[in-house]
């Protein structure tokens, strides 16, 4: 039986909505953190304000970039970004268990306790990664090599390689359920179901940036409107907008991927987690 595309993402935003206070719980504490630090340490007119007479090219080596930034603001920023992929792994592991096990009760306490899972999720995108690479590469070399059928042999290089991202992302649900799978399980898993993965990850994305985009104009907006509260206040408020409306997108997101992985388990059942 292959996975319904439609309904599986019809599914995902129908869950997302009937637990839309359980994401304002989970998503809301790591989103008003990120938010303060990000407007502290990268306000709205920052490159505005320092880089207005910074050249930047090839040859300005990684030391004057620091020295520009300035040291603290540059390790304040590196802090953020390691912040927010931890936020990343344990909001995510959380909202993958929200759905596949109803009866888990997550409490905030409970989604930001790292534990072994969190870096087998965080290992599992960096597998990911690791083998999106050689692909992209390849893909890329082909399509150089076909000279005259470049745009269409890209465009069939972009498809194979959303098919391979989607089949690799079961792995992710995989990890948040304790399920260790291999390379070859995973293609087991989703064999004859590659491009409809790829369809709910690819139309999941495009309607989600759809609404991201129309709420990023009202946030840009509402943003210039209350620019005579400050400078800081407008980042402030900006950048807690932005994160939570992308959280909103990432569980949905999340709850496809959920959605899919559960489907293919009950058609190809797998081993349970060692206890």
């Amino acid at each position: 039986m292959k996975l319904p595309v439609i309904e599986t993402i019809r599914s995902a935003f129908h869950f997302f909505w009937d637990h839309r206070i359980q994401f304002f719980n989970l998503a809301l504490p790591p989103v008003v953190i990120l938010a303060i630090l990000n407007s502290l340490v990268w306000p709205s007119n920052y490159f505005e304000s320092n880089f207005a007479h910074f050249e930047l090219d090839s040859s300005t080596s990684p030391s004057e970039i620091i020295a520009e930034i300035g040291s603290l603001t540059f390790f304040s920023g590196l802090l953020s970004i390691v912040l927010m992929i931890a936020v990343f792994s344990l909001y995510s592991v959380a909202w993958h268990r929200s759905f596949m096990l109803p009866g888990e009760d997550i409490t905030i306490r409970e989604c930001y306790r790292w534990q072994v899972r969190h870096w087998i999720f965080l290992w599992s995108n960096i597998k990911i990664f690791l083998l999106i690479i050689p692909i992209g590469i390849a893909g890329f070399a082909l399509t150089v090599a076909s000279l005259l059928f470049a745009p269409i042999v890209m465009i069939l290089v972009m498809f194979f390689t959303a098919i391979c991202y989607a089949r690799f992302s079961m792995w992710l649900p995989a990890a948040a359920m304790d399920h260790q799978l291999t390379l070859n399980e995973v293609l087991t898993l989703t064999k004859g179901n590659g491009w409809q993965l790829a369809a709910i990850l690819i139309l999941t994305a495009i309607a989600t940036g759809i609404l991201d985009f129309f709420a990023s104009v009202a946030i840009g907006q509402a943003a210039n409107s209350l620019g005579v509260v400050g400078e800081l206040s407008v980042s402030l408020l900006s950048n807690l907008a932005f994160l939570l409306v992308t959280y909103a997108g990432m569980a949905i997101g999340i709850s496809a991927l959920s959605i899919a992985y559960q489907f293919l388990t009950k058609q190809t059942p797998i081993a349970p987690p060692a206890p």
